[in-house]
């Protein structure tokens, strides 16, 4: 499942779940939303239509702490 994560500090990261546990949310292929132009805000990136209109830098497969997420996006893409 495609899954935008919106964590503390400001670092909103995108990418595969691949698993989660109480403690840590696992990521494939993940890359951090560095910007976005489009008026839509950053729930926009949930649409496949809007995929080109965020810039994404690659990061790889991440552990994220759960503790530290704010909230989360579900993503068509």
């Amino acid at each position: 499942m495609n899954i935008c994560l919106v964590i503390e500090q400001g670092w909103i990261i995108k990418g595969e779940r691949i698993d989660e546990s109480r403690d840590t949310i696992k990521l494939k292929n993940a890359s951090v939303v560095r910007c976005w132009k489009n008026g839509k805000g950053i729930g926009g990136i949930a649409k496949i239509e809007n995929k080109y209109e965020y810039t994404l830098d690659y990061i790889g497969d991440v552990n994220i702490f759960a503790n530290k997420v704010l909230f989360a996006i579900p993503c068509e893409w």
